[in-house]
């Protein structure tokens, strides 16, 4: 995963999911790095990593597909 990048980070496996999906569909691989603590399922986050040669088209894509998180 050294050649991988992080382009989104999200306490929502939903939405890291749905990301990774339209990076797909648009022909840019993904993959998640869950950090999410497996007992709670409350405390984490889920990391969207992309191919470093990917990330600027990964992280624009995203910005114009992805709702941006509201504050809870």
């Amino acid at each position: 995963m050294d050649n991988w990048i992080n382009v989104m980070t999200t306490n929502n496996s939903a939405r890291a999911e749905i990301a990774r999906g339209i990076l797909e569909q648009n022909g840019i691989n993904a993959v998640l790095m869950d950090k999410i603590d497996n007992y709670s399922n409350h405390f984490g986050y889920v990391e969207v990593r992309v191919p470093t040669e990917n990330a600027e088209a990964a992280k624009t894509l995203l910005a114009n597909e992805i709702t941006p998180e509201q504050p809870q």
